[in-house]
């Protein structure tokens, strides 16, 4: 069986971009034409890659088999196209959307100039990130996966607490129980839109509170909090630095939460992979005030 290198190119794009008008860019072509490689090299295969979702193209089984092997012949051209060195490439991280935004990025822009020849993809969104269908390198989860082909490390735990900007706490009824939290709006997140039931704070507190403003990102809660729009548990490294935010209720409310780093089994050993891994430990260790008490 005789397959075209260049349907395996178009296969392997679309896998990273997810949808054909993404690929399309990548590439350089139209989307008809990554659409007909693929299908091409389906035909060839005689088996289906990949199955249309609501969020673009995902892999099948057979497809996301057929990714490493393609991933090695890709290398494989790279080393004979020009001398590889091993601290240079790209690493695509991805993070939940607060963490990444307000605590990694200034990390790994410090990275980034140690090692100008390794190029970071940052991804902070507020999902889980599927390391088997190569969403990204190196994950960040507030979830411990259970099982799987993984190199997993807890990279740090963090704290959340009640936090209401100060003119919106001068402006309301003062704060010296849970009970008086009643008497208070609160942002939170959306319920049937909560990617993780670590994300369930404000549902463990010992009374029932309602949100008036709600959201599936936390820097948005955050700013409305900012804002006036209530009190929200936040984490600490999000609110700590924020003038305007103040703590509530600092001794008899906190949650503890826990980062985990993972990475798949057989990209461990990749040199640009454990530099970041390695700078990620060693760093977030040193921000340990911002993270906990």
């Amino acid at each position: 069986m005789k397959i075209n290198w260049d349907h395996l190119q178009y296969f392997l794009v679309l896998a990273r971009a997810k949808t054909l008008t993404n690929a399309a860019k990548i590439i350089g072509v139209e989307h008809s034409t990554v659409a007909r490689r693929v299908q091409a090299l389906e035909r060839a295969l005689g088996t289906p890659l990949f199955k249309r979702e609501a969020t673009g193209y995902e892999l099948t089984v057979e497809g996301m088999a057929l990714v490493p092997r393609i991933e090695h012949m890709e290398q494989a051209y790279l080393q004979i196209e020009k001398p590889h060195n091993p601290l240079e490439g790209r690493v695509r991280i991805g993070t939940p959307e607060g963490f990444g935004t307000a605590f990694l990025t200034q990390l790994l822009v410090k990275f980034s100039k140690l090692y100008p020849l390794i190029s970071i993809d940052l991804i902070p969104v507020p999902k889980m990130f599927k390391l088997s269908h190569r969403e990204a390198d190196i994950v960040i989860s507030i979830d411990r996966p259970k099982s799987g082909p993984y190199i997993i490390t807890r990279l740090t735990d963090y704290c959340l607490k009640i936090y209401g900007s100060k003119s919106y706490l001068a402006a309301n009824p003062s704060i010296h129980s849970i009970e008086d939290l009643k008497q208070h709006r609160f942002v939170n997140y959306i319920d049937d839109l909560v990617y993780s039931p670590e994300l369930y704070c404000l549902e463990r507190l010992p009374i029932q509170l309602t949100a008036n403003f709600r959201s599936s990102s936390i820097l948005a809660q955050q700013l409305a909090v900012s804002a006036d729009a209530g009190l929200a548990i936040l984490p600490k490294f999000l609110a700590e630095n924020r003038p305007e935010l103040q703590q509530v209720l600092e001794q008899q409310v906190r949650f503890t939460h826990t980062f985990w780093m993972l990475t798949l089994v057989d990209l461990q050993h990749e040199p640009r992979i454990k530099l970041v891994w390695d700078f990620l430990r060693k760093h977030v260790d040193t921000q340990q005030p911002l993270l906990m008490d």
